[in-house]
């Protein structure tokens, strides 16, 4: 049996007519990405119960604003769904 880890990506979205822009950066390394966002103590209040202005995660890769959708199918959805079509042949 082969054993996976669960994978998780990010896709930053494009913001909304009235949406104020945040502050974010994308570290892209060769095993993982991560995403800091920064939220500046004042556009705090509303939005997170805590002061802290600075929020880091990490994700196995970050799609960015510009991304398409098929590139973002290609990338995670589309190796899943070949892999379960060989398995499912083999059967």
């Amino acid at each position: 049996m082969v054993k996976e880890t669960i994978r998780v990506y990010a896709r930053l979205k494009p913001l909304g007519r009235r949406q104020q822009a945040g502050i974010y950066s994308v570290d892209d390394e060769k095993s993982a990405s991560s995403l800091e966002i920064i939220v500046p103590r004042d556009l705090a209040d509303g939005f997170v119960n805590n002061k802290r202005e600075s929020y880091k995660f990490k994700f196995q890769k970050i799609f960015d604003q510009e991304v398409k959708q098929d590139v973002v199918f290609d990338s995670i959805a589309k190796p899943v769904a070949e892999w379960y079509v060989v398995v499912l042949e083999s059967n």
